[in-house]
């Protein structure tokens, strides 16, 4: 069990679980575990029954789906928004997407059992918890508009935006091979995208980390799904 220190801490850094009222926190307190995770770490593989939820505190996984012949695609991305573990809450034990660490750091994990107990009770938690389920659903409908229609650049826009607005950081440790996984493309196509976008200064980009240097040019070349998403997480979170 971590101090109450850590919870209060962990309160300011993890957005989901600081919109809980104090006492439903409380409640959470004896179950929560502080857990580093390292780049690429596997927390929910495939089919496999999920032992835990994660909430992010300053570490960023992917929920990436894995086809037949091994080729994978990022769906969608979970940093101090949110939590990692949904199927839990929705009855189901298994899912075939895997979750790993994206970007290494620090999570609070929670028995799924636990957290399924304290959900089926109703409350704040579960409410809040409704409202998040909503979010997944619409980033992952508009992430799968966005691998169909938009151009890779726009889409490594968006997904660098969604990764710094994740840790709460514009220094981002990522590696073409990784970009290239989240983006389905190969990795010269993740080279030359990076370096167009560090030739027109939006970014500086060195080998395994990239530096957003102009927000608010990047968001202007990044496509439209960044601003859907996120303006639909503002509004039902604030």
């Amino acid at each position: 069990m971590i101090s109450s220190h850590q919870v209060a801490l962990i309160q300011k850094q993890n957005r989901l679980l600081a919109k809980l009222p104090p006492d439903e926190l409380e409640r959470l307190h004896p179950h929560l575990e502080i857990v580093s995770l390292s780049l690429g770490q596997v927390l929910i593989e495939p089919n496999e029954p999920i032992p835990y939820v994660y909430f992010p505190v300053n570490s960023l996984l992917s929920l990436v789906t894995v086809m037949e012949d091994g080729s994978t695609v990022e769906s969608g991305c979970i940093g101090r928004e949110g939590m990692a573990g949904v199927p839990i809450l929705m009855d189901a034990s298994t899912t075939p997407m895997r979750t790993l660490a994206q970007i290494p750091g620090q999570a609070v994990r929670i028995k799924a059992s636990i957290i399924k107990e304290m959900f089926d009770t109703g409350g704040s938690l579960q409410k809040l918890l409704y409202r998040y389920i909503h979010t997944v659903i619409v980033l992952g409908s508009q992430s799968t508009a966005c691998n169909r229609l938009h151009q890779i650049e726009a889409r490594l826009c968006r997904w660098l935006l969604m990764s710094s607005d994740g840790v709460g950081s514009h220094s981002l440790p990522l590696t073409q091979e990784f970009l290239s996984t989240m983006l389905g493309v190969r990795r010269s196509g993740v080279s030359e995208t990076a370096s167009k976008l560090q030739s027109m200064g939006l970014i500086r980009y060195q080998r395994g980390h990239i530096q957003i240097i102009d927000r608010k040019s990047l968001e202007t070349a990044a496509c439209e799904c960044y601003g859907i998403v996120t303006a639909e997480y503002k509004r039902l979170f604030g």
